[in-house]
């Protein structure tokens, strides 16, 4: 599969709730495959990141697609390539974990072996817990960007459940 841009989670992540959310996070990896630099493994840009101390990122388009231009978070193509970013290559069931400020991508899978992963993301409990209110919000975000450009929720909405649970098949059981 193709890899992912540069980006930071906290931006992200923030769009849902703004200040009214978590301010902090960290975001786990769980290789469930070998990663490896074929294969496009994970890709960090280590350092002290802070909120005080990141990346430039690029504003989101208004009334875009929260996925994709309307997406906080990303970084520009000079601040990523005025980085140092490290391949994470590790063995199925190694766990990452960095927080949300740290810079990271990954490379296109140019391997014939999959390259799965889950990621997941916390904040910390003494800033709520936003998991349902999140999930409400980025839907809600998505319903209007498919309303702009016409595209029907219901189908849409089918569209991504079904890929999430394709996606979740691929794992392997016991």
């Amino acid at each position: 599969g193709s890899g992912f841009a540069p980006h930071l989670d906290t931006p992200s992540l923030r769009v849902a709730l703004g200040e009214e959310g978590p301010q902090s996070f960290v975001t786990v990896m769980v290789a469930i495959d070998d990663m490896t630099t074929q294969n496009g493994c994970l890709r960090i840009a280590k350092g002290p990141w802070t909120e005080q101390h990141c990346v430039d990122v690029i504003q989101p388009q208004k009334d875009s697609n929260p996925d994709a231009g309307g997406r906080a978070g990303a970084m520009t193509t000079d601040n990523a390539n005025a980085l140092s970013f490290e391949d994470i290559v590790c063995k199925g069931g190694t766990v990452v974990l960095f927080n949300g400020w740290a810079p990271h991508r990954s490379a296109a899978n140019t391997s014939p072996f999959p390259r799965r992963a889950v990621f997941l993301t916390y904040n910390p409990t003494t800033e709520g817990d936003f998991h349902v209110r999140y999930y409400e919000k980025m839907e809600q975000l998505r319903n209007s960007w498919r309303d702009t450009v016409g595209l029907t929720k219901h189908k849409e909405q089918l569209y991504d459940e079904k890929f999430e649970s394709d996606a979740l098949t691929t794992i392997p059981k016991g």
